[in-house]
């Protein structure tokens, strides 16, 4: 059972960061027809695509056969000719192994690449280093990445990091959020309203469920709503909080202050 993510997180107003990836110098896409994942006498049938995005030193390959995740993601380091942009694989291509997701962007020379499928509210991503192709770090994000501005000493990102508390919040308040604490280093933070977030996520299962019946009405809202309740009550308790990390060959996550959401796990 899939809970929409209902809980409304706070944005960290104290980034004044710089918020996006690096821009490629180019991108290009090829189109390799219609997809055979795609279901019998489909109308508009989707097609398998490779798209590849060049920066000054390497350039990035995602092919896409449709499946959950693309087929190949590699990094191809850029000499004095551009590599081509195609489905078969080059020599210099470094295939990213142990990771089953889509390109998410670059900062500099190190390459952030997304899950298959969020987790929890969050989305997972994982980092490497170009150059050697190693796995510098990854983690689970709602939201935006933030990295630090140009010119400072050390690559730093901040996110809204997702964790499971492996206890629910709503009904061990007195012991569940202190272990929280303790393992994920909050001493500092507040308690989040993870009630109001349980109840948020409950109405939203129960509107989804009527709308699904074409019956979006309070009739069916009242209906539903019980039996939303009661599902989302048995379901562990996300957190979400704000850190920073050093992208360094051994990078730390380190809480900072901010708000904490909290809603009922998948």
């Amino acid at each position: 059972m899939r809970f929409r993510i209902l809980a409304t997180i706070v944005a960290v107003t104290s980034f004044s960061w710089a918020a996006s990836f690096d821009k490629p110098v180019s991108k290009k896409t090829v189109d390799l027809g219609p997809s055979k994942s795609n279901p019998p006498a489909q109308p508009n049938p989707a097609h398998d695509m490779v798209t590849c995005y060049y920066y000054p030193t390497f350039m990035v390959k995602e092919v896409d056969l449709r499946e959950k995740g693309a087929e190949r993601l590699a990094v191809v380091p850029a000499g004095k000719v551009a590599p081509p942009c195609t489905r078969t694989r080059g020599t210099t291509e470094r295939v990213v192994k142990d990771w089953s997701g889509y390109f998410k962007g670059v900062k500099g020379n190190l390459v952030f690449f997304n899950a298959d499928d969020g987790w929890n509210g969050g989305m997972g991503f994982v980092v490497y280093d170009a150059r050697t192709m190693k796995r510098l770090f990854e983690d689970v994000a709602q939201g935006d990445l933030e990295f630090s501005v140009p010119g400072t000493p050390k690559m730093t990102l901040k996110y809204m990091r997702v964790v499971d508390a492996e206890c629910d919040v709503t009904k061990e308040e007195a012991t569940c959020w202190p272990r929280v604490q303790k393992k994920f280093g909050l001493e500092a933070l507040a308690a989040p309203d993870c009630k109001a977030g349980y109840e948020k996520s409950a109405q939203e299962l129960a509107k989804g469920r009527c709308q699904a019946q074409n019956s979006d009405n309070p009739q069916c809202l009242a209906r539903e709503i019980e039996l939303a309740r009661r599902q989302t009550s048995e379901a562990s308790s996300v957190i979400a909080y704000p850190v920073e990390v050093v992208l360094s060959p051994k990078p730390a996550i380190k809480p900072v202050a901010g708000a904490v959401g909290c809603w009922p796990s998948d």
